[in-house]
């Protein structure tokens, strides 16, 4: 175990210095949690990182590294992979990789949608932005402010509350905790990233954002929305005054950009509606491959509907239309229809890494169900 743990850290350690010193997309951040695996491109300037299940190599998102470099990184771990015997998904990625991937042939479908916030005038005014200013209203009355702060230099006190209201909430789920593309309390403790907590007078915490930074050319540019708890019996509109006041703050430090992350298996009214679902459905000779897309939308509808009554997803992407974001799809791509049963049980495993195998197929199962 020790080689192996060793090899892990060494990893983890240059991506995270390739990532500070070129930057990457906007949950670039993502790529360095434990759990992750890594290729390093030739150049050495660039890395992919994925998860490992079913025969499957799912990327955790873009691959990161200079812009110059990505369609080699995508062809180069696309080739790694195949040599590998091991199928390739490029997952949760932008319009650069989807375009990249198809020029391997493979078949895209939007599995997700970003919500950016561009800063430097962002103000909450006008009858659009009425539920944000009630938040602030009331957040003002009941006496709670947003205070900033890290996971390891926050007080015991307020640590024992963040647990307990992380807790709190898993329990009310009554499934567990959810990984892959989403933080628990082991991702927040990181001295990169920031804690946007909901405070009042009696130092009792209503409500915990954390803001993982992105980077660009060396420099943090911006914030990404990922942990977002509120105490069940607290300040009830704590996520809407926390986000917003996270927005004004770091404006106010001169940041460019904040994202609201992507939901992921949701996608807007408008994305769900358009034609192909935005499928693309185009191999890398611009051919459309009819039979395939309406399969692989229809796996990622079943697993997100799977999904649904527990975490909620598409309810969350609905919710930040109050903060009239800018929405960006992701997307999620393939080469070989006969994959996507192993590929659904590899997203079911990335997910929900906490339960146990026999469930994890029992859930595939269900997703893949009988195709009628």
């Amino acid at each position: 175990l020790e080689p192996a743990y060793s090899r892990y850290a060494l990893d983890s350690e240059r991506a995270r210095a390739l990532l500070e010193s070129s930057g990457g997309s906007t949950m670039a951040w993502m790529t360095l949690w434990s759990s992750n695996s890594y290729w390093f491109s030739p150049t050495g300037n660039s890395y992919v990182a994925y998860r490992l299940g079913s025969g499957v190599a799912l990327t955790v998102g873009d691959p990161v590294g200079p812009p110059s470099e990505l369609r080699q990184s995508v062809e180069g771990f696309a080739a790694y992979c195949a040599e590998s015997g091991v199928t390739v998904c490029f997952y949760s990625v932008n319009d650069a990789t989807r375009e990249a991937a198809a020029g391997l042939g493979h078949t895209d479908l939007q599995v997700a949608e970003e919500t950016l916030l561009p800063l430097g005038s962002l103000a909450f005014r006008g009858k659009r932005f009425q539920d944000v200013r009630t938040a602030f209203n009331r957040a003002g009355k009941a006496g709670i402010r947003a205070e900033w702060t890290t996971y390891r230099t926050a007080p015991l006190s307020v640590l024992d509350q963040i647990n307990a209201i992380s807790e709190e909430w898993v329990a009310e789920k009554q499934m567990p905790e959810m990984g892959f593309t989403l933080g628990g309390i082991e991702e927040i403790d990181d001295d990169g990233v920031r804690l946007l907590l909901a405070v009042d007078q009696d130092r009792t915490v209503h409500g915990v954002t954390s803001w993982l930074p992105i980077y660009r050319d060396g420099e943090i540019t911006g914030w990404t929305l990922d942990f977002m708890r509120r105490r069940a019996h607290g300040f009830p509109a704590a996520m809407d005054f926390l986000i917003a006041s996270a927005a004004l703050s770091l404006q106010d430090e001169g940041f460019h950009l904040l994202s609201l992350s992507g939901a992921p298996l949701a996608r807007s009214q408008a994305a769900a509606a358009a034609p192909g679902g935005g499928s693309s459905g185009e191999n890398g000779s611009g051919r459309r491959d009819a039979g395939t897309p309406p399969v692989l939308e229809w796996l990622m509808e079943r697993l997100g509907g799977t999904l649904e009554p527990v975490y909620g997803f598409r309810s969350l992407l609905a919710y930040k239309a109050k903060f009239q974001p800018e929405y960006v799809p992701l997307y999620m791509t393939y080469m070989d229809s006969a994959s996507l049963p192993a590929i659904a049980n590899a997203l079911a495993r990335a997910y929900l890494p906490h339960v146990s195998v026999g469930q994890t197929f029992t859930m595939a199962r269900r997703i893949v169900g009988n195709q009628r």
